[in-house]
C-alpha cells in the first residue's frame, strides 16, 4: 500500500506533522512518501521570518507533489494551513490542477486523509481541512475513518507540534494498515 502526503508548509509545522505521519506508516509496512506543493514565495518569507528559515532547506528538497503522484497512491493525505478557514492558495492552485482527474475518475475509491494547522482557532484549522475533504468527495474518494488532525500554532511564533502528535500520528497509522487487511 502507498501513502503519498502532500503539504504545503511554511513554518515547518506541517512538514514535521507530515515526516511523522511518514515515519509511523513507514512502520506499518506502508510506503509512505512526502511531496510539497509549488510556492514560489517561500524564499521570500524564509528571508523575513526566523520560524520559515528554520526548515526551508528541508521543505525546498521535498519533490514537488503533480497529478502522476496522485494517481499513484492508495492513500492521498494533504495538508495545509488555513487562511480564513481555506486552505493556502498554494494548496488551492494545487487541487484546481487535478480537474482533468475529476474528469477521468482516476481518484475514484482512493483513500483521503486531511490534517492542517491554523495561528486563529482549531475551528480555523478545521474548515481549511473541510475544505480538503470536499474536493476528496468530488473526486469520489474514500475518507480515511480518523478525524482530521489541526495543530494549533502560536500567536508570534509558531507552537512546534509537540509529544501528541507521535501518539496521533501512531492512531493514524494503525487505522490506514487496517484499511490495508480489508
Amino acid at each position: 500500500m502507498r501513502a503519498n502526503i502532500i503539504i504545503h508548509s511554511i513554518s515547518g509545522n506541517l512538514y514535521l506533522i507530515s515526516e511523522t505521519f511518514r515515519e509511523k506508516l513507514i512502520e506499518r509496512g506502508i510506503d509512505a512518501r512526502l511531496y510539497r506543493v509549488t510556492d514560489s514565495d517561500l524564499h521570500i518569507e524564509a528571508n523575513e521570518r526566523t520560524e520559515v528559515n528554520e526548515y526551508y532547506e528541508e521543505i525546498i528538497a521535498l519533490p514537488e507533489a503533480n497529478n502522476r503522484k496522485l494517481e499513484k497512491a492508495d492513500i492521498v493525505i494533504l495538508g495545509t494551513p488555513s487562511r480564513f478557514g481555506m486552505p493556502t492558495a498554494e494548496m488551492k492552485a494545487y487541487i484546481d490542477a487535478t480537474w482533468p482527474l475529476y474528469k477521468s475518475d482516476s481518484l475514484k475509491d482512493k483513500y483521503f486523509y486531511a490534517f492542517s494547522s491554523s495561528s486563529v482557532s482549531v475551528d480555523d484549522g478545521e474548515k481549511a481541512a473541510l475544505c480538503l475533504y470536499t474536493w476528496s468527495h468530488m473526486m469520489k474518494m474514500i475518507n480515511v475513518p480518523f478525524t482530521p488532525y489541526v495543530h494549533k500554532e502560536g500567536e508570534l511564533m509558531p507552537n512546534r507540534p509537540s509529544e501528541d502528535i507521535d501518539m496521533t500520528a501512531e492512531h493514524l497509522a494503525m487505522v490506514i494498515s487496517a484499511l490495508g487487511d480489508t
